[in-house]
């Protein structure tokens, strides 16, 4: 049967945004300070299937995390319901960088302040989020019924293998001192997706505790890719256009980061590598389609069923106030893209194809 609930939707994009760990990882020295290399990598990778497990049982089970049970259907994407449905399976990954990075061992016991939690965790119901993590392995102690406010320390227990201890508080003070220091708002959608912890990326393990330069450039876009094809033509198309003079900047749909491409001449951006729920896209920024339309014949069948769809439409179109859409007659059909939210014409692009894409750029963006 399939969930009735936004959130669940929402739980399996999350979890699509979970970096891929490659069967090599680079270890930096200051995270093997009491594990060898085999031991910290074999409990990155535990706690890597651990995190896919968690949104998974979300997506099944919202009620055990204490997520809002909004129904399908019942509310509109710009709702505030909406909203706070998008960003809340987070909150778990947000809650346990919070638990991990205010805490340290003493001896061979786990300990977090408390009161340094609170004062560094925004996220609410932390008492069935700590019920949820006993689920998995998770043992907590020195507080009462799971409420943060009854003892000044926590402690954290994982029976089954305390090496991921070790591993969660590492990276959770990594990302807390590098990614996230001096940050205003740590819950933005630009730093969630660039997120170490939240997205359990392998990368970060790469450079020392006070260095951190992952999800910079094209990497914002092709670390959330779960196949090398993908991640070469982002690779590729980035050289192309960075060669050519066109300048970066980070985007933050609700759906997926982007890297976004512009001119010199324009702040509006050109071209937008996209993750939409996962699927890689190529953003094209053509304002006068009637100008690609005889260089169509020389492009693959793919390229062309772009032009040949059309949008139903857009708000601003249906009371008459759209100054972006592209209007167009291809094959004797009048066509219509909206461009408020983004670029006219997007595709999943392929390395092959990438000619084509920049000669169609170049003719539409003529007036």
């Amino acid at each position: 049967m399939e969930n009735i609930y936004l959130v669940s939707k929402w739980a399996l994009i999350r979890r699509n945004e979970l970096v891929d760990i490659p069967d090599q990882i680079e270890i930096h020295p200051d995270f093997l300070l009491s594990l060898s290399h085999e031991e910290f990598e074999s409990a990155f990778r535990e706690i890597g299937e651990l995190f896919y497990q968690m949104y998974s049982d979300m997506a099944d089970s919202p009620q055990r995390f204490g997520l809002p049970l909004y129904k399908m259907d019942e509310y509109d994407y710009f709702s505030n319901q909406a909203r706070e449905t998008r960003k809340a399976p987070w909150n778990l990954f947000y809650f346990m960088l919070c638990l991990f990075a205010c805490g340290n061992f003493e001896g061979s016991t786990f300990l977090a302040d408390t009161a340094e939690i609170k004062k560094m965790n925004k996220i609410k119901k932390t008492n069935v989020l700590l019920e949820a993590l006993c689920d998995y392995g998770f043992v907590f102690s020195g507080i009462k019924g799971y409420s943060l406010s009854s003892g000044n320390h926590l402690e954290i227990d994982y029976p089954d293998n305390r090496n991921i201890l070790e591993v969660l508080s590492n990276v959770a003070k990594k990302v807390t001192n590098t990614q996230l220091k001096n940050a205003k708002n740590c819950f933005s959608n630009m730093l969630t997706f660039s997120n170490a912890f939240i997205a359990w990326n392998y990368k970060v393990l790469a450079e020392d505790f006070h260095t951190c330069s992952l999800a910079e450039g094209c990497d914002y876009v092709a670390d959330k890719m779960h196949n090398k094809a993908d991640r070469e033509v982002i690779s590729l198309l980035d050289c192309l256009l960075t060669k050519r003079g066109y300048t970066k900047t980070k985007g933050d749909a609700n759906e997926g980061p982007s890297v976004r491409y512009c001119s010199k001449k324009s702040a509006v951006y050109d071209y937008a590598l996209t993750s939409d729920m996962g699927k890689l896209y190529l953003e094209l920024r053509i304002r006068n389609a009637e100008k690609c339309l005889e260089y169509l014949s020389e492009c693959p069948e793919r390229i062309k069923e772009i032009f040949r769809h059309s949008d139903a439409g857009c708000q601003n179109r249906i009371n008459g106030t759209c100054k972006s859409g592209v209007r167009y007659e291809f094959e004797k059909e009048e066509k219509w893209h909206c461009g408020c939210c983004g670029a006219p014409f997007k595709i999943h692009p392929v390395k092959e194809e990438i000619p084509h894409y920049l000669k169609l750029s170049e003719l539409g963006s003529k007036g």
